[in-house]
C-alpha cells in the first residue's frame, strides 16, 4: 500500500511541490517508493559500521542523537534532517549510530528499490539531486542564519566595553586600561570601568556561561544591574545581593555569571570588593612581584536565590596594582592541551618590563598567552583589566 504523503508539509516542502500539487514524474516515482518507518526512544535508527543498504531515511517527527564508535554524542537530529542520502547511490557502510530519542517517524526508502525504480526511470536520479540540493541549501541558510547571529552577539559585546581609559587618570595616582579578544564562538566575557562619585572608582571583570546572543543579552543585562546599583551608592555585598535577584528573575536558560567587583576609595586607598565564584585576581604591592590574591569566593550570580554575598577589603596604595583577569586566559590552551594555568599567569606578569603602564603589561600579557598557545585555536574569550596605583604621580 502506496504511503500518502500529501498531509506531511515537510515532505511538500522537501520536495518542492507546487501549490497545485504538480509533481515532476522522477519526484513523484521516488515518492510512492517511500515508506513511513517508525522508531521508539532508544532505537537505532543506522547503526555505525553496519551496511547501508536500508538507504535514506528523512525524519518527519521526533528527534535523534548522532552517536560515533564509542557511543559518544556528536549531533543531534530533529525534523527535516536526512540519515544516508549517499546511500542511495554509493555502497558505503553507516559513520556513526542513530538513534532515536523519543518515537521517531521517518520516511524511508531502501537502496534496492531506489536503484529497481531508477532503472526504470532515469528521472528518480533527478528527483534525488533536487532533494541534495535542498539540503545542501537550507544548511547554508541556517549556516548564514547562525553566523548572523553570532556577528550580532559580538556586537552586544564589544560594544558594551569602555573604549578609552585617558578620564580616569584624573583621580589620584591612577592608570587603568582594559581589553577583551573575543574567541570565534561569541561567549560573555566582559570588564567595565566607571566614576562612582569624584574620589570612588567602579571596576569588574565578569564571564556569563554559555555562548552566542542569549549569553551576549544576559551579559548585557548582567552589566547594566551591576552599573546601576553601584551608582546607588550600597555596599558591595548589598548590590551583589540585589543583582543575584535580579538575574534569578525568568533565567529560562539558566545561564550564570562569575564576577570579580570592586570599588577603590582613592582617599583612604581602601578596595572593597566581591568574589562571585570568579577567579582570584593578582596584586603586587609597591612594584614587587605579582601574587594571587588570598581571598574567599561567593556564589556566582544568577543561578540560585537567596544567596549571601560578603564584602573584602584590601588597601590598594599608590605603587599597588591589581590584575583581573578570566579563565580565557588560566585555561588558554597549546597543542599539547596544556593549559595556561595560574603559575605561569604569575610568571608572565612578573616577566614584564613595566608594571605601571597597563597598555604595556596587557600587550605584554597577550603576547605571553599567544607563544604559549603555537597557534592552537583561540576557544574562550581572553579578558583583562589592570589597574595600576602610580607611585608619586598626580591627577590631571
Amino acid at each position: 500500500m502506496k504511503q500518502d504523503w500529501s498531509q506531511w508539509k515537510l515532505i511538500q516542502d522537501f520536495f518542492q511541490i507546487g501549490g497545485d500539487g504538480s509533481i515532476p514524474e522522477g519526484t513523484r516515482l521516488l515518492m510512492e517508493a517511500m515508506d513511513m518507518a517508525v522508531f521508539e526512544d532508544g532505537q537505532d535508527i543506522v547503526v555505525v559500521d553496519a551496511p547501508a543498504d536500508d538507504g535514506m531515511y528523512i525524519i518527519l517527527e521526533g528527534r535523534a542523537r548522532v552517536l560515533n564508535r564509542q557511543e559518544n554524542l556528536i549531533n543531534e537530529l530533529a525534523e527535516g534532517d536526512m540519515v544516508g542520502e549517499l546511500a542511495l547511490i554509493k555502497d558505503v557502510v553507516r559513520g556513526a549510530t542513530v538513534r532515536a530519542s523519543g518515537q521517531v517517524r521517518c520516511a524511508h526508502i531502501s537502496r534496492v528499490l531506489f536503484e529497481e525504480i531508477a532503472g526504470k526511470n532515469r528521472k528518480v536520479y533527478g528527483a534525488l539531486l533536487d532533494l541534495l540540493y535542498t539540503k545542501t541549501t537550507n544548511m547554508v541558510r541556517e549556516r548564514e542564519r547562525i553566523q548572523s547571529e553570532l556577528a550580532i552577539a559580538s556586537r552586544i559585546q564589544t560594544g558594551f566595553m569602555p573604549k578609552s581609559f585617558e578620564e580616569f587618570k584624573r583621580l589620584p595616582c591612577m592608570s587603568v586600561t582594559g581589553r577583551m579578544v573575543p574567541a570565534k564562538e561569541v561567549g560573555g566575557d566582559f570588564f567595565d570601568v566607571f566614576f562612582i562619585d569624584e574620589n570612588r572608582l567602579g571596576f569588574l571583570v565578569a564571564d556569563v556561561s554559555g555562548k552566542g546572543v542569549g549569553a551576549a543579552l544576559f551579559m548585557t543585562m548582567a552589566k547594566i544591574h551591576i552599573r546601576n546599583y553601584m551608582m546607588l551608592d550600597m555596599p558591595v555585598e548589598e548590590m551583589a545581593r540585589r543583582v543575584n535577584e535580579q538575574l534569578n528573575n525568568d533565567n529560562e536558560e539558566e545561564l550564570f555569571v562569575t564576577a570579580f567587583i570592586c570599588v577603590l576609595d582613592t582617599r583612604d586607598n581602601r578596595l572593597d570588593f566581591v568574589n562571585a565564584g570568579h577567579n582570584k585576581p593578582f596584586i603586587s604591592r609597591q612594584g614587587g612581584d605579582f601574587e594571587m590574591l588570598p581571598c574567599k569566593v561567593n556564589f556566582v550570580l544568577g543561578a540560585m536565590e537567596p544567596m549571601p554575598y560578603h564584602k573584602q577589603s584590601i588597601l590598594l596604595e599608590p605603587g599597588d596594582s591589581i590584575y583581573l583577569y578570566t579563565d580565557g586566559v588560566s585555561e588558554a590552551m597549546n597543542p599539547e592541551e596544556e593549559l595556561f594555568g595560574d603559575e605561569r599567569i604569575g610568571m608572565a606578569l612578573n616577566s614584564s618590563p613595566g608594571k605601571e603602564d597597563p597598555e604595556d603589561l596587557v600587550d605584554h600579557m597577550y603576547r605571553q598567552i599567544e607563544a604559549f598557545a603555537k597557534g592552537a585555536e583561540q576557544s574562550d574569550d581572553i579578558t583583562m583589566l589592570y589597574v595600576s596605583r602610580i607611585a608619586n604621580a598626580q591627577a590631571t
